[in-house]
């Protein structure tokens, strides 16, 4: 019988026993990590013990594969978290960081489980994870000869993706997408941020930049991607849109593989691309969008429905997306999960903002995932920014980022604690896709023709 997680003790959860090898088996051949130092083993101990809670080791712990399959592996490994076992609707989960509130509330989201945090050594934790997903990649070919190839050349590494989307304009959008690349930015990271909402160049408005290519002159004209790129100053660098009738949706199938082709190479030379989309739900805007790694839905208060119908319709081309993936590449298991990051925007409160996203949260139980068979749409929540009007009148002015102009207002230390998210060095990676990087993901989604 599986012992009441509630009743554990830091160090009844310790002596769990391992999953088909002894706690004392060597794991250097399963795993690419040492072994944790004994003095990072001792401070998760004493953590457990100051908080009250359990204390695991991943590496020796009996991991259920039900309880693993509750979470993303990418965001298990950007929060550093395993989980464990599930019992009676309480997930065992063990955390680097078992006393930040904010994550166990974000996972309790994303699980819908209710969750009990257990101490564990970050570096166990990294080798669990690893050994758990981190499986050989093969190569495989959809049916239109197609390839895709799952490695990386050797050496090469590539930019970690994040699309901003909305259903509608003025609800500030491209406004985070902005301060988001900024505040990357100031960490030290090397950021590109792409307005790719063409049609409209409205971060050249908000910036007060125009130089003379842009994405346009890349998708039309035989100019390369790293023509257009243009230094800022404010930490990141920046493709800019144009004005126009075009659309991203106007792109063929030439366009969006030009567009794969050199995206690539230029990701080579950052950690992060943040891609300003355009406003609505066009079927191309949703591609671009669910081939990034991550994918921000922007809504308001006043726009909630709007928000709303913008994660229904990117569930649904996520389903269908993936369905043709797992029709088309020999070997591929579909993701069943989608979960868009949802930031609300210009709320009265955070308490507002975080009412709004339960709000959404349910209705996509209540009224798509009740109804669905194999998909889940589990939207995960990034945060929320109280509306700052004379603020953002005053930075518009000076055409500047919100953070180089206030960086100590709340809106901009929202905005800044939203970014941390997204700091993890490591690849994201996937077992379930058959993809070693999530670019390839991208690859493929986008070179499918309608």
């Amino acid at each position: 019988m599986k012992e009441d997680i509630h009743t554990m003790s830091a160090g009844e959860a310790s002596s769990v026993p391992a999953v088909g090898r002894s706690a004392s088996e060597d794991t250097s051949n399963i795993c690419a990590f040492p072994m944790q130092p004994e003095r990072e083993a001792q401070q998760a101990r004493a953590t457990a013990q100051r908080l009250n809670i359990p204390f695991v080791d991943p590496l020796s712990a009996s991991i259920e594969p039900d309880a693993l399959a509750l979470l993303d592996p990418d965001v298990a490994e950007r929060r550093q978290v395993v989980p464990i076992r599930l019992v009676n609707d309480v997930l065992l989960v063990a955390m680097a960081s078992p006393d930040e509130q904010i994550a166990v509330k974000s996972l309790e989201l994303l699980t819908g489980h209710k969750i009990r945090p257990a101490a564990a050594p970050r570096s166990s934790i990294a080798a669990a994870l690893h050994a758990a997903y981190n499986k050989p990649a093969r190569r495989v070919c959809p049916k239109d000869r197609t390839e895709v190839h799952t490695a990386e050349e050797p050496g090469k590494k590539r930019a970690f993706n994040i699309s901003v989307i909305s259903n509608k304009g003025g609800v500030g959008k491209t406004h985070f997408s902005i301060n988001l690349a900024y505040a990357l930015g100031k960490t030290g990271a090397r950021v590109l941020l792409i307005d790719a909402d063409l049609g409209s160049a409205d971060i050249s408005n908000k910036l007060g930049m125009f130089p003379e290519t842009h994405l346009m002159d890349f998708l039309q004209k035989n100019r390369n991607m790293e023509d257009l790129v243009v230094a800022t100053d404010f930490g990141f660098d920046l493709i800019c849109g144009t004005y126009g009738e075009f659309k991203l949706a106007n792109l063929y199938y030439a366009q969006k593989v030009k567009f794969i082709n050199h995206f690539k190479r230029i990701a080579e030379n950052y950690d992060y691309a943040v891609l300003d989309l355009g406003a609505g739900i066009a079927r191309t805007v949703l591609d671009f969008a669910l081939g990034t790694d991550r994918t921000v839905i922007v809504t308001t208060p006043q726009d909630l429905i709007s928000g709303y119908a913008c994660a229904k319709a990117s569930f649904s081309r996520f389903k269908e997306l993936e369905e043709k993936l797992e029709g088309r590449l020999s070997g591929y298991r579909a993701r069943l999960i989608y979960s868009p990051m949802l930031v609300l925007n210009q709320v009265a409160d955070m308490a507002q903002g975080e009412k709004l996203f339960h709000t959404i949260s349910k209705t996509a139980d209540e009224n798509i995932n009740i109804n669905e068979g194999r998909f889940t749409l589990r939207p995960e929540y990034l945060g929320a920014i109280p509306y700052d009007k004379e603020s953002l009148r005053n930075t518009e002015a000076k055409k500047k980022p919100l953070l180089a102009s206030f960086p100590y207002i709340k809106a901009s230390q929202c905005i800044v604690h939203m970014s941390k998210k997204f700091c993890n060095p490591e690849d994201p990676y996937d077992p379930s896709v058959k993809f070693r990087h999530s670019f390839r993901r991208f690859m493929a989604i986008l070179s499918q023709k309608r």
